[in-house]
């Protein structure tokens, strides 16, 4: 079990590492931008809609591996005086409740990528207009994703060993 754990939190990493990679040419973009308005008084067609694609894309690629980095917010106010026991329990309820949600959100990311591309549908954010397809397809591929990461964590959740002194050990 341990094993296929490892396997899918590898391609999370992947795509986490994606994710922290779009920063450069959302930078670049920006950069560019303020230099092209400022300085040279001739704004682009194109900064802002690929600036706030690869913002969304940058968030959206970037949950899974948050996830399992551990450094989505959680309440911690009752969950400090619990045992890891029981922590451990109620996280495998919690996923085994959120997993289905995301399986299911999925298809249905799917199904709206789907009718944009078949109707041509377009941003109309810019005079760029990019068609807005390929955006979708980051939303189905990141809540898949995501889903990978939360199947992960109720693995091992229900797999973990029971004593009170276990540290889980990240596998990169």
């Amino acid at each position: 079990m341990n094993r296929l754990i490892v396997l899918l939190e590898r391609v999370v990493v992947a795509v986490g590492v994606f994710a922290a990679l779009l920063l450069v040419p959302l930078v670049l973009a920006t950069t560019w931008e303020v230099v092209s308005r400022y300085a040279m008084n001739a704004p682009t067609i194109w900064a802002y809609e690929i600036g706030y694609l690869l913002t969304g894309s940058h968030f959206l690629l970037g949950l899974a591996y948050t996830l399992r980095q551990g450094e989505h917010i959680r309440i911690d106010v009752l969950s400090a005086h619990m045992s890891p026991r029981t922590r451990r329990r109620i996280d495998g309820v919690v996923y085994a409740v959120v997993l289905p949600l995301l399986v299911w959100l999925c298809f249905e990311l799917f199904q709206y990528l789907m009718a944009g591309y078949e109707r041509g549908e377009t941003s109309g954010q810019s005079a760029l207009n990019l068609p807005v397809w390929p955006f979708r397809v980051v939303f189905v591929v990141a809540f898949a994703i995501l889903a990978l990461q939360v199947l992960c964590e109720l693995l091992k959740a229900l797999w973990a060993p029971n004593d009170s002194n276990n540290t889980e050990a990240r596998p990169t």
